[in-house]
């Protein structure tokens, strides 16, 4: 150990860090395939790329000014969108920031938050940057959460549930009655609606009721701009102020409010792509039922999880790979026969049946 480590924060020094996606380049150096010939479905990114109205927001920018730190623009065109009012809505640098916001709030050392695996890692990245206890409680077969078991670990250190709906990498909601049985309690929870756009179902009504609930959404996925990392929540008005306190004061940089107030300006035709990637998901599902040797748990989001019956999940991905075709491998056991894919274009969905015809 260096002189340096030695001075740093010992849980920092040995973290267990998130893994994203790689870049197209390194996936095709790694593949032996040219860049051009990859295809990524691997992060559910939109892949119809930025809409045009978009990108063209970008080119008149004051890059020389600072971005407002009361969000004013964007927080106002945020309310209009989702129906709530601006003093319940903050945004963040991608809804990562919005969780790590939450955890510098609420959670202190040895404190505990809870979430439900599979799902999404950056819940116990930023319980694991908070020196904090992360609790993962099992999901059941169909991979709905476990209530019983959810209660029962809850007790007088656990500050924060995360759960997200659809649920990143099973596709399945979060039912309105598991979530007031949590919210009942008085812990915060953080419902993750990344995905609401495709699935077109919130929770947001309960906003009314309980002021520990805090609804997450992003504009990465349906509004494709992963790269401007852009999220939001909505929360009770007093925690909103609090979040807006401790957020660095120039979170959202000028090129991502401005994206966003052009993907709301635009969204109608931003949400008819994202319609037409739920259409390629069950084009997926439908080639998929009349394959051996895989199958798929139902989704309501841009994205199917696959289980192989013949391989693992990495003899899968090497063979996907093969054809250019890059999909989402997980670590955990549970998960060791099963590949996440995002929905494509419908030409990439052509060339994906293609190539699982021949690896299934």
């Amino acid at each position: 150990m260096s002189q340096l480590e030695n001075i740093m924060r010992p849980h920092m020094a040995k973290i267990a860090t998130y893994h994203g996606v790689d870049p197209s380049a390194e996936l095709a150096r790694d593949a032996g395939i040219k860049p051009e010939d990859v295809i990524r479905l691997n992060a559910n990114e939109n892949p119809y790329g930025a809409y045009d109205k978009v990108s063209e927001a970008l080119t008149t920018l004051d890059l020389h000014l600072y971005p407002d730190t009361q969000q004013r623009k964007l927080r106002a065109a945020l309310g209009e969108y989702t129906g709530q009012p601006v003093e319940r809505i903050i945004a963040g640098a991608g809804g990562d920031e919005i969780i790590d916001l939450l955890m510098r709030l609420f959670v202190e050392r040895g404190q505990s938050v809870i979430d439900c695996e599979p799902t999404f890692g950056m819940y116990g990245f930023s319980a694991r940057l908070a020196d904090a206890e992360i609790v993962s409680v099992p999901r059941n077969s169909t991979w709905e959460i476990n209530i019983p078991a959810m209660l029962e670990a809850i007790d007088d250190q656990a500050r924060i549930v995360f759960l997200a709906s659809p649920n990143n990498p099973t596709g399945n909601l979060l039912t309105e009655s598991d979530a007031r049985s949590l919210l009942e309690t008085g812990i915060v929870v953080c419902v993750d609606e990344t995905y609401y756009e495709f699935a077109q179902i919130s929770l947001s009504h309960l906003l009314e009721e309980y002021e520990n609930l805090v609804i997450l959404r992003s504009f990465s996925k349906w509004a494709g701009i992963a790269g401007l990392r852009v999220g939001y929540a909505i929360a009770s008005e007093t925690l909103i102020r609090h979040l807006m306190d401790i957020k660095q004061p120039y979170n959202i940089n000028v090129a991502g409010e401005a994206a966003v107030l052009a993907a709301l300006k635009y969204r109608d035709e931003l949400l008819k792509r994202a319609a037409s990637l739920i259409v390629q998901r069950k084009r997926l599902e439908e080639a998929i039922d009349g394959l051996d040797g895989i199958s798929y748990y139902p989704s309501e989001g841009n994205f199917l999880l696959c289980r192989f019956e013949h391989r693992t999940a990495e003899e899968a991905y090497v063979a996907l790979a093969k054809h250019g075709i890059f999909v989402r491998r997980f670590p955990q056991s549970v998960l060791v026969d099963s590949l996440r894919i995002s929905a494509g274009t419908s030409e990439q969905t052509d060339r994906l049946i293609d190539a699982l015809r021949i690896v299934a």
